[in-house]
């Protein structure tokens, strides 16, 4: 006789959790029953928490999962009630465990589960369920009354500058409560919290997870009454039923006041928080800045969208680097504000990041300088007329083609005859069916089981039969929509647009290393109405172009990408007139001379060009060709 394999599943009620050793008692029983039986241990499933439902029970999903295995034969459990207190779970447990002919044995009572034994299970199942509901509403009864009466109040170990002890009372961190009340500083002097963010992680200052802080968490702390000494509790309860936080209403909770050290006082959290509420009621928010809440000149939140790595472009500012005074906005990658560099070997005047996110993806693309942007877009809506009128043209072309298609073909039409022809076959079917039912030519038992495959396809063949008229309708509204917006096309003109109205015709804005792709909605910048958009992008489908411009994004001379812009002008210059003096070259390009000796200088130097004597003044010959710095990939 073969030794039979043997799993232990062991798992605390909630009810002995708080006693450390019981978990591990049970283990010992467990395994104890095993070896008193003779049996092979070939698993242990240990369940470190209570559950009445499988769900969230990693353990028991990994042996509800394995019984369908050929790994074990026998399980083994102390009651019945360590598997769950749900009824509906423990019959699927039941019904699997019988369909994979494994073994239910229950140490406590020295038996294996029986199917003689389903009926009583069952209402051990019950029961049990019903135990843990009434557990679950003491549970939360205690909770409120302790809370009421003012107990040890619950505080976890990730809240900003606070740290639990283990004797329950809570101090202050005073490095951490110092950036809390400068946070409550700024945003009570008109900052908002994407920039107390942004000032926040260009001084490196991290939360309790190591992360930079976000618009976010810096919110969070603002509204949280806790750094003012005060608690909200009781503002959610664990329902049992649908095993999830249920929400209280606001009369419900319960407000305590000086529970945990103050970090800012009454006065300040007060005037932050109205400030905050200030800035919301500007932009009919409840207490949150809308995308794009400070977009300048023109709102580009939610437009661009980095090429490298596709988060959004987000607004900062920073001072000028020449004149302090001087406000500089600028729009950056959410990856690298977030997480800073993706190489971690490139040198950044603005961030370093750190090599505790050395597994974090950064983002190394490129910072947009604002009026710049707005540069490139208001030279950009000068073309913007020219672009609206071909597109016009396309999308007329596009409508009378489709329109045309519309018209000149039915496929449903054939189909729709074939699924007629079939239904009438079926229900013939049925007919002679039925006659050879009476006959006693065909049992009861065959006929019930043959009519229902015929009722079956009947019912499939009415269910097409529907949707082809539904399409065939369709069809005919499609080519309607058509005649319309193509009559209206037809008599309606284009205006020119100002760089703000283009604007509203972008779907976004693709940051790339040298460029920036505007993205158009061929259909909107036609001219055609959201409601006619919406009817033709429907139409269309993939047949839909975008139309795409690529604006060459003008690097300032002092950056390194501006430099290297600047090498390659002065190299195709000097090819093309290798006579031409610094002076001339300076004032071709909008550069000062002292600039323009400097690039000349680099360029001699990588050995690009070499200056020839020749009289009075000589030549520069271009020994190799500078590679243009936008089809490379820059490392600094």
């Amino acid at each position: 006789m073969s030794i039979l394999r043997a799993v232990i599943y062991c798992r605390c009620s909630t009810e002995e959790e708080s006693q450390v050793d019981a978990l591990a008692k049970q283990v010992i029983e467990a395994k104890e029953a095993v070896k008193r039986n003779h049996w092979l241990l070939v698993d242990s499933f240990v369940e470190s928490r209570s559950g009445t439902t499988a769900e969230g029970r990693r353990e028991y999903l990994r042996l509800f999962d394995q019984m369908q295995s050929d790994q074990f034969d026998v399980i083994v459990i102390k009651s019945q009630d360590r598997l769950m207190r749900n009824t509906k779970d423990w019959y699927v447990f039941i019904e699997r465990m019988q369909k994979n002919g494994k073994q239910l044995y229950l140490y406590l009572e020295n038996k294996f589960y029986s199917p003689e034994d389903a009926l009583i299970s069952g209402i051990k199942a019950i029961m049990a369920e019903e135990y843990s509901r009434e557990l679950s509403k003491k549970i939360n009864n205690a909770h409120r009354h302790r809370q009421k009466n003012g107990g040890r109040m619950m505080l976890t170990n990730k809240t900003y500058a606070l740290k639990k002890e283990p004797d329950g009372s809570v101090t202050v961190i005073e490095e951490q409560a110092e950036v809390v009340r400068e946070i409550y500083r700024l945003c009570a002097a008109g900052y908002g919290s994407r920039v107390i963010a942004n000032l926040l992680q260009e001084k490196g200052i991290r939360s309790k997870n190591g992360l930079f802080m976000t618009e976010t968490t810096v919110r969070r702390i603002l509204r949280n009454p806790l750094y003012k000494g005060d608690m909200i509790l009781n503002r959610t309860h664990f329902d049992f039923d649908t095993k999830s936080l249920i929400h209280n209403p606001e009369d419900q909770w319960i407000y305590v006041e000086h529970v945990v050290p103050a970090i800012v006082d009454e006065a300040l959290w007060a005037e932050a928080n109205a400030a905050m509420d200030a800035r919301a009621a500007a932009k009919h928010q409840n207490g949150y800045y809308p995308k794009g809440s400070n977009p300048g000149k023109y709102n580009l939140s939610g437009i661009l969208i980095c090429g490298c790595c596709g988060k959004p472009y987000y607004r900062t500012w920073r001072r000028g680097y020449r004149d302090p005074e001087e406000i500089v906005y600028e729009w950056k990658c959410s990856a690298y504000i977030n997480i800073g560099r993706k190489n971690h070997n490139r040198r950044d005047s603005q961030r370093k990041t750190s090599r505790l996110l050395a597994d974090e993806q950064g983002c190394d693309n490129i910072h947009l300088r604002e009026d710049v942007v707005y540069q490139l877009l208001e030279q950009l809506s000068g073309k913007y007329y020219q672009i609206q009128l071909q597109e016009k043209e396309s999308i007329i072309q596009k409508t009378i083609q489709l329109l045309e298609r519309v018209m000149s073909r039915n496929p449903s039409e054939q189909k729709c005859r074939d699924l007629k022809t079939e239904r009438e076959s079926v229900r013939k079917k049925k007919q002679l069916l039925l006659e050879k039912l009476l006959a006693g030519i065909v049992a009861d038992a065959d006929y019930q089981v043959m009519n229902r495959q015929l009722e079956s396809r009947l019912q499939e063949i009415e269910c097409q039969l529907e949707k082809l008229q539904e399409g065939e309708q369709e069809r005919k509204n499609i080519a309607g929509r058509l005649e319309q917006i193509k009559a209206r096309l037809e008599q309606g003109g284009v205006e020119k647009a100002t760089a703000g109205q283009m604007l509203r015709n972008v779907e976004h804005i693709i940051v790339h290393e040298w460029q920036l792709e505007v993205c158009f909605n061929s259909l909107h910048i036609a001219g055609i109405s959201n409601v006619e958009k919406t009817a033709l992008s429907q139409i269309l489908g993939k047949e839909q172009d975008q139309v795409r411009v690529f604006l060459d994004y003008p690097f300032d001379p002092t950056t390194e990408r501006g430099r290297m812009l600047d090498r390659k002008m002065v190299s195709d210059i000097l090819r093309e007139e290798p006579a031409m003096t610094a002076k001339k070259i300076a004032q071709k390009m909008g550069r000062t001379t002292g600039v323009i000796i400097t690039r000349m200088n680099e360029l001699r130097r990588g050995g690009y060009i070499q200056y020839q004597p020749k009289g009075k003044h000589g030549y520069w010959l271009t020994l190799k060709e500078y590679p243009d710095p936008r089809t490379q990939k820059v490392a600094g």
